[in-house]
């Protein structure tokens, strides 16, 4: 799995490739930090060559949604796998940030 995390402004876009499972997850939490420690108020995930997203991955991304609000920030899929759609629309995550399909 890869992670490219770019800033332009109050956004910050994250592009996700592979499988986040608990083995990497540890790598998603390390960018997320990076995203909280800075002046971003969206994050732009692209998940649309992400292939599947463990629970540990679903779990941090929740985290950091419930952290991230609390500070004014919001967060945007703006691709998304077919595999990725369904999981969160099953998971009602698209009731909580747009989840947009690829």
């Amino acid at each position: 799995m890869t992670i490219d995390l770019s800033f332009s402004g109050n956004v910050a876009s994250m592009k996700i490739d592979g499988i986040l499972n608990s083995e990497n997850a540890h790598l998603l939490q390390e960018k997320l930090d990076e995203v909280m420690k800075s002046d971003a108020t969206l994050l732009e995930l692209d998940l649309f060559d992400c292939r599947n997203i463990s629970s540990t991955g679903i779990g941090k991304i929740l985290l950091f949604y419930k952290d991230f609000i609390s500070k004014g920030g919001d967060i945007e899929v703006v691709r998304s796998s077919n595999s990725v759609y369904e999981l969160f629309s099953m998971l009602k995550l698209n009731q909580l940030f747009t989840v947009n399909l690829g």
